[in-house]
């Protein structure tokens, strides 16, 4: 029988190549009748959920699953030697004369990040709580960004999605691939048991300092790109943990 992963009732590209990605897998992914309630029947056979963070979230609690993901700090933790930026971590208050800036909530939900002359330029900015959590980071200009599903400390799948200031999938270059795993690797030595044991690392060039580390998101709730849809499926499973 085949494992149950609960699959988000949005048809997105995403979702859609994952399940046809699991027709030949051990998986089900089932969109249970388009509803954001899995039926009783089948929550003690759900083993994992795939979708937009707070579906992603109500289902799990719905089935007794833990969603893996960084702590809420996690990336301000990391040194400048992988970052090749500073970044801070704080009450979106304690950032309100700051700019230009990055910035972004660190629960996803609230505002679209991106770079603002102002703070306060955040649109809807009167609404926000001001207690709320964010980063910033100053601002640079990335040559190319790449996504990678990594389970127990390995590159299991990965694509380039922009280079150049334009979307772009196309493969990395030899030269490319190699200093991402190195710069990977010498990542990985000093940080992988700061991280689950299944998640998405996003990499990139940053114009004139190197590879660096963009940030960390939870397996469950990213996108593809050009990654190997069975491959990343695996990675999304590990990312849930069954809380019998």
């Amino acid at each position: 029988m085949k494992k149950l992963v609960a699959l988000s009732p949005m048809y997105t590209e995403d979702s859609n190549i994952l399940k046809k990605a699991s027709l030949g897998s051990h998986y089900d992914l089932n969109r249970f009748n388009g509803k954001w309630n899995v039926p009783e029947e089948f929550r003690a056979e759900v083993v994992a959920v795939y979708g937009e963070d707070v579906y992603a979230e109500i289902v799990a609690e719905q089935c007794c699953l833990i969603v893996t993901k960084p702590d809420d700090h996690w990336l301000s933790i990391i040194s400048e030697e992988f970052t090749k930026r500073k970044i801070s971590y704080g009450q979106l208050k304690d950032f309100i004369d700051e700019g230009p800036v990055f910035i972004k909530c660190s629960d996803f939900k609230s505002f679209k990040a991106g770079v603002f002359n102002k703070v306060t330029d955040i649109r809807g900015f009167d609404s926000l709580d001001r207690e709320m959590t964010v980063f910033t980071s100053e601002v640079v200009e990335w040559e190319l960004e790449v996504r990678c599903f990594v389970l127990n400390g390995e590159i299991k799948t990965f694509s380039s999605y922009w280079r150049n200031n334009v979307y772009d999938t196309n493969p990395l270059t030899g030269t490319e691939q190699q200093e991402l795993f190195e710069f990977f690797k010498r990542f990985m030595v000093q940080y992988k048991k700061t991280l689950p044991k299944a998640i998405v690392l996003d990499f990139g060039i940053i114009k004139g300092k190197g590879w660096a580390l963009i940030e960390a998101n939870p397996a469950w709730c990213s996108g593809l790109y050009a990654c190997d849809a069975e491959t990343a499926l695996e990675v999304i499973v590990e990312s849930c943990i069954k809380n019998n």
